[in-house]
């Protein structure tokens, strides 16, 4: 109303000079967040109007309600928050053997169980600087395209990092007993006993590792059994043992 009135004011006033003022005053209530068509109203009937009305710049979800009817706010106060669903973020955790994929600008399919035949397309456009140690992922934000609004937040999805394929060597993620500062490998060799091998790993699909050294196509590797080694004590031992029997004649 004070805007209103000081701006009418100034278009009242005759002195010299006062139509710059009283377009910078006109300039303070569109900042205010009233429309041009509202200041217009104002401007012909020459009078402040003690109602107006609030347009949101572009539809979307109510996040955030700040405001209830009748309730008194001071300036700065925020009444609502809108998200457009256009585009959504996807918070997505991707494996740390995966990281070399993981980078900002890198294109993502995403697919959701709500809608199974459909793939929904985007890229990377961040990454968080550190690893969970707890998960060892890295924490990706992932923009999709939404424009029909079908994805909804907090929906869940299975992504796919890159386009590229190439051919790679896979064994079953528990046959890889990992202590800490290698990974390891039991392999079946020829005469029947075993022989522990230690591995460069790579990506993780599903319940396989792929294998990118340590291995070739073809051997043999033990994937039950592996817990029996409990402790990192007894995983030292047990490769030992290992080793010794295999240099025995």
């Amino acid at each position: 109303m004070a805007a209103e009135e000081e701006y009418l004011a100034l278009r009242r006033s005759g002195q010299p000079g006062t139509e710059v003022i009283a377009e910078a005053a006109r300039e303070r209530l569109a900042l205010l967040g009233i429309s041009d068509d509202q200041i217009r109203a104002i401007e012909r009937d020459n009078k402040p109007n003690p109602r107006v009305t609030l347009f949101a710049p572009e539809g979307g979800v109510v996040w955030e309600l700040g405001a209830r009817d009748g309730m008194a706010v001071n300036p700065g106060t925020t009444l609502f928050k809108l998200a457009s669903l256009r585009t959504v973020w996807v918070n997505a955790e991707v494996p740390e053997t995966q990281a070399e994929l993981a980078k900002p600008g890198v294109s993502v399919q995403a697919r959701v169980a709500a809608i199974p035949n459909k793939v929904f397309k985007g890229q990377i456009a961040m990454l968080l600087p550190d690893v969970n140690a707890t998960t060892r992922t890295i924490k990706a934000r992932i923009v999709l395209n939404n424009v029909d609004g079908e994805l909804k937040p907090g929906m869940f999805a299975t992504l796919t990092l890159g386009s590229q394929e190439r051919m790679a060597l896979l064994v079953p993620t528990e046959a890889v007993i990992s202590t800490g500062t290698r990974n390891v490998v039991i392999v079946a060799n020829s005469g029947g006993g075993f022989q522990p091998v230690d591995v460069k790993l790579g990506r993780e699909s599903g319940d396989m590792t792929e294998i990118r050294k340590g291995l070739e196509k073809g051997q043999q590797v033990v994937v039950s059994g592996q817990f029996l080694i409990d402790s990192e004590s007894s995983l030292k031992t047990t490769l030992n043992r290992m080793n010794d029997a295999k240099d025995k004649p």
